[in-house]
């Protein structure tokens, strides 16, 4: 691995100063699970009664709940039916939620704000804020999910391993927030949820065709991450955020991903909304006096920003999102001195880690199985089906009339 740190003096007439390059070899060692310890350790889940807690917003307004058919409510705490009657619109204010509340409807979405989700809602306030917690089954929640962050139109292959990796991320998460007030966030802070609205038939397939599947290392379900562009190479988890490091999330060269539009970028950045971005977090930042970028394999892991009061150490990931990472793209970049700031030259879209969706997508298209997808991007990891407890065998030929059916994508 390829360690470099370079520092940009943003100081009129400053020289680029400093390569530094170490190499570094990691070894690791996989296993691989019995049947029999998959048998006796995945027997209490199953996708088809898993439920899933998904934060929908946080919020001090008021929210709208309606439905087309009939409405209950009810104090989670006691029971207590307050209200059982139609679907119309019903407002709910923060600060008349004393206890939390259950809203639940027959076999119609629930509307929030007139967004439609499955299953039954929650409300609670905590603190002056009112969080909607959607409740559902761990696969109807992949039907919100899978659309949300990949495509419907690209290869079903794909669409598999999507829907595999979310499944995977989302038990990865719930089996250790035992308790909570919920488990995942319907925003990229965990994987994104937009609910019945984004539903297609394709997606849904790719969903019901894997129901149960889910990527184990040493019998556990991974932190499956996945973004959407590596440019060419992803990047081990513990360069990106501290305290990671996970066998499975090694990084690896990626030739798949060539035609996504965020394969190469370019961006402009002047020191002025760098300093409005930093001094969100780091107010006492007056002028800055140049920025020293730390990489390993391209790609930076940590910054040093200059200043008139000092120096600030965050890492890429931070820096990142605090510029904004629609404007820095991913950390696989390289920086050059301007007239009023920095100049990116980058390659792909994403933090980097683990699987990439665009070289799934270039995987899929040559052929390669949802398996061997997700087999590529996480290393030594198995495939089993959490609703048997067995190591998921090929899936069968879905019959002739299914394939000729509505329900079967093309």
């Amino acid at each position: 691995m390829c360690r470099k740190g370079v520092e940009l003096s943003l100081q009129k007439n400053s020289p680029i100063i400093r390569n530094v390059v170490l190499v570094a070899i990691i070894a690791l060692v996989s296993c691989t699970p019995s049947r029999e310890f998959l048998i006796r350790n995945q027997h209490q889940l199953s996708s088809e009664s898993q439920e899933v807690r998904v934060l929908i917003k946080k919020t001090s307004d008021n929210i709208i709940i309606s439905s087309a058919s009939k409405i209950r409510i009810s104090d989670k705490k006691t029971g207590r039916i307050t209200y059982n009657n139609s679907g119309k619109k019903i407002i709910f204010r923060t600060e008349r939620i004393n206890a939390p509340v259950m809203i639940e409807s027959w076999n119609t979405p629930l509307k929030i704000n007139g967004i439609p989700y499955r299953g039954s809602i929650e409300l609670h306030n905590v603190l002056g804020k009112m969080h909607v917690i959607n409740i559902l089954k761990l696969d109807e929640y992949l039907y919100g999910v899978v659309p949300s962050e990949m495509p419907v139109s690209w290869n079903v292959e794909a669409l598999k391993a999507q829907a595999i990796a979310a499944r995977t991320y989302a038990l990865y998460h719930i089996s250790r927030k035992k308790n909570a007030l919920y488990d995942l966030d319907a925003t990229t802070r965990s994987q994104v949820y937009r609910g019945v609205a984004v539903e297609d038939k394709r997606s849904n397939w790719a969903v019901h065709s894997t129901s149960g599947e889910i990527g184990v290392y040493q019998h556990k379900p991974i932190l499956s991450y996945f973004h959407s562009t590596c440019g060419g190479k992803t990047i081990d988890d513990k360069y990106v955020w501290e305290g990671h490091d996970l066998p499975y999330l090694d990084g690896i060269q990626c030739p798949f991903c060539q035609k996504s539009p965020k394969y190469e970028w370019t961006e402009e950045l002047s020191v002025d909304e760098m300093k409005r971005a930093l001094r969100k977090e780091y107010s006492d930042i007056r002028t800055i006096k140049g920025v020293s970028f730390k990489k390993i394999n391209g790609r930076v892991v940590s910054v040093v920003i200059r200043h008139d009061n000092g120096r600030i150490k965050i890492t890429g990931n931070q820096f990142r999102l605090l510029v904004s990472p629609r404007k820095i793209k991913s950390l696989f970049f390289k920086a050059k001195k301007t007239k009023y700031g920095l100049s990116f030259t980058g390659h792909g879209w994403g933090h980097g880690v683990g699987m990439c969706q665009y070289g799934a997508k270039g995987m899929a298209e040559k052929g390669v199985g949802y398996k061997g997808i997700l087999k590529y991007y996480y290393k030594g990891i198995d495939i089993i089906n959490m609703n048997t407890g067995k190591a998921a065998a090929d899936r069968a030929q879905v019959s002739r009339s299914q394939q000729n059916s509505n329900n079967t994508p093309n």
